[in-house]
């Protein structure tokens, strides 16, 4: 009977035992799962600030072409309207001039 009692203490003990390791893994798993979260965390925000930054370039880089073409166009079209300006301008005051005695 001694034997029997004996051994279910030290039966208990090891099970006392086996359950405090299994509560002390369950902590460090929960810190584990808090740490690979901030891991993961970090490696998604750096591949979508990657990400943001390769298409940034990119509109920059269409934008700049965008302002280098208005700006070639616009450009031409102020030396096209000069041009006509210069051709007509006598044609024009001209005209405005015998208009102004004409409705006399």
């Amino acid at each position: 009977m001694e034997n029997l009692i004996r051994e279910l203490v030290e039966l208990d003990k090891l099970k006392r035992l086996e359950i405090q390791k299994l509560e002390d893994e369950k902590a460090k798993l929960g810190s584990f799962l808090r740490e690979e979260r901030k891991r993961i965390e970090a490696e998604y925000q750096a591949e979508a600030k990657a990400i943001y930054e390769k298409r940034k370039s990119e509109v920059d880089k269409i934008i700049s072409e965008a302002q280098i073409s208005a700006k070639i166009d616009f450009e031409k079209n102020v030396k096209e309207l000069n041009e006509t300006y210069e051709t007509n301008k006598d044609k024009w005051v001209e005209t405005l001039y015998q208009y102004c005695i004409d409705s006399k």
